[in-house]
């Protein structure tokens, strides 16, 4: 199926939206898909064609700080980072709000996902948007708590100064912490893959959160997939069991 690529702003946020070249403007099952850190939203768009040629209508945002929005990083350490994030937080009411309106999505059907930062994202905007179908986190953890503290550890072993009420300005990220509030997973579809050689995101931090919920009543469409020895890095073969996890995802 020939896809279409268009570089437009939603609610101001540049991003590009990728669907069936024949389906501009027809309401089509919608997934707002979130790059990764320090990377920007074409980075995402082998990912988007495959799932676009299954006829569905992908939206890649440039997070803040990223993209078209660059801005070099802070020296406050993770700064930049928890406020991009945060960033996605805020803006996924507008981005859908103005999906909406446009008539764009197919009976409200939406789902997200997102890779490293965005598979974060995804994740927190699980715990708080129930209209939200599932997702995929790609390399994410759904546990920003724990690694928010393995954060400050580093810079603590580095000696890199951290404000003294550092967790105090931090503590917004505990209600989108999907691995303190997992009942809000409520039988959605959820897709987890992580590779064992992850140097960036523990594997274990997924790995265990999987093992703790995995017989819950309300985790029966969860899946986790593990790389072995794979990094952080997206193959062409995890794309396809995206792919396919969203269709099945839509199918339910």
């Amino acid at each position: 199926m020939k896809t279409t690529i268009l570089k437009r702003k939603l609610a101001g946020i540049p991003l590009l939206e990728i669907f069936p070249s024949d389906k501009r403007n027809i309401p089509l099952k919608t997934i707002i898909f979130y790059h990764g850190w320090q990377s920007r939203k074409e980075l995402v768009l082998t990912q988007a064609r495959k799932l676009a040629a299954k006829n569905f209508r992908v939206i890649a945002p440039d997070a803040m700080n990223h993209g078209e929005r660059f801005q070099e990083v802070s020296k406050v350490p993770s700064l930049t980072f928890w406020q991009s994030i945060q960033g996605n937080l805020f803006e996924f009411a507008y981005l859908k709000d103005a999906l909406e309106k446009k008539n764009l999505i197919l009976d409200h059907q939406l789902a997200v996902g997102g890779i490293s930062m965005g598979g974060m994202t995804t994740c927190m905007l699980l715990t708080q948007h129930a209209e939200i179908l599932g997702g995929a986190c790609l390399m994410g953890t759904p546990h920003p708590t724990r690694y928010l503290n393995r954060l400050a550890s580093y810079a603590k072993e580095n000696h890199v100064l951290l404000p003294e009420d550092y967790f105090s300005l931090m503590s917004w990220i505990a209600p989108y912490d999907l691995a303190l509030h997992p009942e809000n997973i409520n039988h959605r579809p959820i897709l987890f893959w992580h590779g064992t050689k992850d140097e960036r995101i523990d594997y274990a931090e997924v790995k265990d959160f999987y093992e703790d919920i995995k017989n819950k009543e309300y985790s029966d469409h969860i899946s986790f997939y593990t790389g072995e020895n794979e990094g952080h890095l997206v193959q062409p073969e995890l794309m396809n069991l995206t792919t396919e996890f969203y269709e099945k995802l839509f199918q339910k």
